[in-house]
């Protein structure tokens, strides 16, 4: 589980992410920012899908689900 923000990536690389800044990230950041989550990211999906994969996954890593 992720700690105050922290998130580990692919490699075991850590990286510190506020949910704001995931969700004004451009196409390109989100694409990188999932990547190094260790998803995977097709051109045929919206930039919409990836932004609301990626804040699914913050919240479920800072244990947010409803």
């Amino acid at each position: 589980m992720a700690i105050l923000g922290y998130f580990e990536g692919v490699g075991t690389t850590w990286r510190y992410a506020q949910r704001q800044a995931i969700a004004e990230m451009s196409r390109s950041e989100l694409v990188e920012w999932l990547e190094f989550r260790g998803m995977a990211c097709y051109d045929d999906e919206s930039t919409s899908l990836l932004r609301e994969t990626a804040l699914e996954d913050y919240d479920e890593e800072q244990g947010n689900t409803a």
